[in-house]
């Protein structure tokens, strides 16, 4: 976990640097960099995540017995977290590489890579629930359209399950608040030294907070 935090990190801290060289270069050759880097960064995720994808199901056709069923019951289990990270992240760097492109660098080829990526790390979130049943042979999964419905997958989960998950979107909702405020803040602030004001990125993320904060709020109310 060490590492895929350093992983992250990092590439969020190049990422910076590059995107802070944009304004002191050449748009276009800078932009280039930054959606290059993007697109690199999106295929080690890649290949990240289709190695665990086999050694999950390398460790799924053979026999354990004892503590060593337990430990690479664990290992499966922290595997398929971590491919979920990579595969979601893969998919939001992949659009991000897309529109940095749209708006830069106007490049074809460029552009057909990260739709090419986007398309990739769509199929290996689909593909999730799948491997779901490598990590857990024994029980029974929703199937992808039943999937798509929060109560089905609770009710697929014992009690232990359901917290984590509960407890994970409750953060997930709270950080997304703050971090929705936080960037209307940071593109007022950004705005205001610049000749062109974000207006309509700050009204599109306040109505995403509101939209957001509504339908959870109802979701509470009609319990």
């Amino acid at each position: 976990m060490k590492l895929i935090m350093q992983l992250i990190i990092g590439g969020f801290v190049g990422f910076s640097i590059v995107y802070a060289l944009m304004n002191f270069s050449e748009v276009r050759f800078s932009g280039e960099i930054t959606v290059i880097s993007l697109i690199i960064f999106s295929l080690i995720l890649i290949a990240m995540s289709i190695f665990r994808y086999k050694k999950i199901k390398s460790f799924n056709l053979q026999n354990f017995s004892g503590d060593k069923e337990d430990e690479i019951e664990d290992k499966k289990y922290k595997m398929f977290a971590d491919y979920s990270l990579f595969a979601n992240i893969g998919f939001m760097l992949s659009i991000l590489a897309l529109s940095l492109s749209f708006i830069t660098t106007q490049s074809i080829i460029l552009t057909v890579t990260s739709i090419f990526l986007i398309v990739i790390t769509y199929f290996l979130i689909q593909y999730m629930m799948h491997l779901m049943k490598y990590v857990y042979p024994e029980r029974k999964f929703p199937n992808t359209s039943e999937a798509k419905n929060a109560q089905n997958i609770l009710n697929y989960a014992d009690d232990g399950e359901k917290h984590v998950i509960l407890d994970g979107l409750y953060k997930s909702h709270s950080l997304l608040n703050f971090s929705l405020i936080a960037a209307i803040t940071l593109s007022t602030i950004y705005s205001l030294t610049r000749e062109d004001p974000q207006t309509f990125s700050i009204i599109l993320m306040t109505m995403v907070l509101l939209v957001v904060n509504s339908k959870y709020l109802f979701v509470i109310r009609n319990k």
